[in-house]
């Protein structure tokens, strides 16, 4: 099977100092621009199944992706960055935050389908801050899933992610380092159920000079 992570286009956050950002941020003018960009090239991969983590630049990102595909996007809580959703900048004021909850994801976004998982609640539950530790765990057991799910089958795979989680799941298999990937950069994971090969990470041929940003 083919994996793509696709990281999501600029949010606010990425263009604020650390101290005034948010918990939930969504996408810049240019992110989404990004976007755009992206969801007119991205037929090109001839994706069966898109998959978004629950934040909101992530959810934004995909939307264009379903216009130009007509792939339902599928809700899945364990795409999310490193840290879950908390507000705060440094370790003694980070608090935990609930993240979106079923009916927000659905006001804003009803043609997405989403994990049972993800209730009234929110979808983080204002849980503490997960550690990097923590999400290098979550990764493996990421990884696990779709080698489990997909490997064995001739899919191909999408995942609107973030950048820290994308290098920590590139990180059980690929042991050189990495560059921080480009927003809505692709990244491409030949998988069968022997191995796990990156076969092309932070491709953005798809965006014009002008709109391409790590940040």
């Amino acid at each position: 099977m083919e994996l793509y992570l696709i990281r999501h286009a600029q949010s606010q956050n990425n263009v604020k100092p650390e101290e005034q950002r948010v918990e939930d941020p969504p996408l810049t003018e240019l992110g989404r621009e990004q976007a755009n960009c992206l969801a007119q090239w991205i037929p090109t991969l001839k994706l069966t199944k898109l998959i978004v983590s629950p934040f909101l630049r992530t959810l934004q990102t995909a939307e264009p992706i379903w216009k130009s595909t007509n792939l339902m996007p599928y809700v899945q809580t364990d795409l999310h960055e490193l840290g879950g959703c908390y507000c705060g900048h440094t370790p003694e004021n980070i608090t935990g935050r609930p993240g979106m909850n079923r009916a927000e994801i659905e006001r804003q976004f009803p043609a997405f389908r989403i994990s049972r998982e993800i209730d009234g609640e929110g979808w983080w539950r204002s849980k503490p801050y997960e550690t990097r530790e923590l999400a290098r765990q979550r990764s493996k057991t990421l990884l696990k899933r779709t080698r489990d799910e997909y490997a064995q089958t001739d899919q191909s795979v999408a995942y609107v992610m973030h950048g820290d989680i994308k290098l920590l799941l590139l990180e059980q298999f690929h042991p050189d380092p990495l560059d921080t990937p480009c927003n809505v950069s692709v990244s491409k994971i030949l998988m069968t159920p022997q191995e796990c090969r990156l076969q092309d990470y932070n491709r953005v041929q798809h965006l014009p000079p002008p709109l391409i940003a790590r940040l």
